[in-house]
């Protein structure tokens, strides 16, 4: 009893004065929640595929968050659905311009594109997704366009192989 009583005492400070230890815990997940919402909506625009797309973005999740399958299965299924679907790019985006150097940007664009190929092709609404969140990151086109030519080329060389 005591112990909840302590707990409760505890989040009601955290809601009210925050230390820098919860800051950065709050700010990481919600960078996990940006980019798991922009990876579902290119994931989503193309229904062909849609658990090869999941798949994509359970893989891309993992590479670039160290998250346990008991927290990403949740957070990729409330990504999923419609009444979190995202209006607006802005609050993701602005999460990721400031924590991402423009490496991790660039590779990022890069899993966007793997989840766009995971069904075997890039539609035109899902070139036009990736295309405006690089710009919004401030990716270089020639960077957004060598990325698209990695992820095409892996997909190809893995059709090719044995047992693709």
């Amino acid at each position: 009893m005591l112990d909840a009583l302590i707990a409760k005492f505890r989040d009601f400070v955290d809601d009210v004065a925050p230390s820098q230890e919860v800051l950065a815990q709050r700010e990481a997940l919600a960078l996990q929640r940006a980019c798991c919402g922009l990876l579902m909506e290119v994931a989503r625009l193309d229904s062909a595929g849609a658990e090869g797309k999941r798949k994509a973005v359970s893989l891309a999740m993992r590479e670039l968050f160290d998250i346990q399958n008991d927290e990403l299965g949740p957070m990729i299924e409330a990504a999923g659905r419609q009444e979190n679907r995202l209006t607006s790019y802005f609050r993701p985006v602005a999460l990721i311009n400031k924590r991402y150097s423009y490496e991790q940007k660039a590779r990022f664009v890069e899993l966007l594109w793997r989840v766009a190929m995971a069904d075997g092709k890039i539609d035109m609404y899902e070139d036009q997704a990736v295309r405006k969140v690089a710009d919004l990151l401030y990716v270089a086109h020639s960077d957004f366009i060598l990325a698209k030519r990695r992820v095409q080329k892996d997909s190809k060389d893995t059709t090719l192989q044995p047992g693709g």
